[in-house]
């Protein structure tokens, strides 16, 4: 028969390293915007090779874009517009820059991470959530050292430390912080983490950021679109009349997106 005592002192434990845990995670800091984009931004978390494949892919999109607007091109010199031709390879370039701008600075970072050693840690699990800024990863946070770091991880990583998990080890890229291993050294019944509820509106904020980039690019296609095809005839007019609805469209969904932002943050209380 168990000691009743010794059970009780269990849950006292618990207790204080559950007060410990969240003594240190009021502690912790959020990353600058700047530390944020050297690790990858949007593709933090994610795997070196993925997000090589995801930079190749965008670049060979917007390679692609710029070459069938630059034909648009040739032919409009052909038809005497030149004009006009010249807008759409514009707007084309302003739409392969704003899909790379989301896989460029991860691309330069996974290259590091091919090259560098990675980081073995090791430290108290802190906190956990099933969502992080990197769609389809969850969030872990660590102490190491004096410092509460943060990690986005695979879920199947995470599903590893519901269970009462109190120390864990990790393996982690410098670059990109790609959590290779995770190892639960320390593990505790009766210190069951409990995980934050995960609302809706959490959920979408972790797409707005592509979905608003994505609806941009697609108002500046729609935008230039609709001005190439009004018959307008080869005049002066015609170019600068699709050049304005592409910024009128895009700018509106600009406006769209940072509308809703500001609200879905206002209902996260941010």
């Amino acid at each position: 028969m168990r000691n009743p005592g010794s059970r009780e002192l269990r849950r006292r434990q618990a207790r204080l390293e559950s007060q410990q845990r969240n003594s240190v995670r009021e502690r912790a800091q959020a990353p600058s915007r700047d530390e944020v984009m050297r690790r990858g931004g949007l593709l933090e978390g994610l795997a070196p090779g993925l997000v090589s494949r995801l930079a190749v892919a965008s670049l060979a999109a917007g390679v692609l874009l710029v070459a069938i607007s630059v034909l648009g091109l040739l032919v409009e010199i052909g038809q005497h517009d030149l004009f006009l031709g010249i807008v759409v390879v514009l707007v084309a370039v302003v739409m392969a820059g704003t899909a790379l701008s989301i896989t460029a600075p991860a691309f330069l970072t996974a290259r590091g991470d091919r090259k560098a050693e990675p980081r073995n840690l090791q430290g108290p699990l802190v906190g956990a959530s099933r969502i992080s800024p990197t769609p389809t990863l969850a969030t872990i946070a660590v102490t190491v050292g004096k410092n509460v770091e943060q990690f986005r991880v695979r879920r199947e990583f995470f599903d590893r430390i519901t269970s009462g998990a109190t120390v864990v080890g990790l393996t982690v890229t410098p670059g990109l912080n790609y959590v290779q291993t995770l190892t639960v050294i320390r593990r505790d019944r009766m210190a069951v983490m409990k995980e934050p509820p995960v609302t809706r509106a959490m959920q979408i904020s972790v797409w707005l950021p592509i979905i608003s980039l994505g609806s941009l690019v697609l108002g500046l296609a729609v935008g230039c679109a609709i001005g190439v095809v009004l018959p307008l005839g080869e005049n002066i007019f015609h170019p600068l009349v699709a050049l304005a609805l592409a910024a009128v469209v895009a700018g509106a969904v600009a406006l769209g997106t940072r509308w809703y932002s500001q609200r879905l943050a206002s209902q996260l209380g941010l």
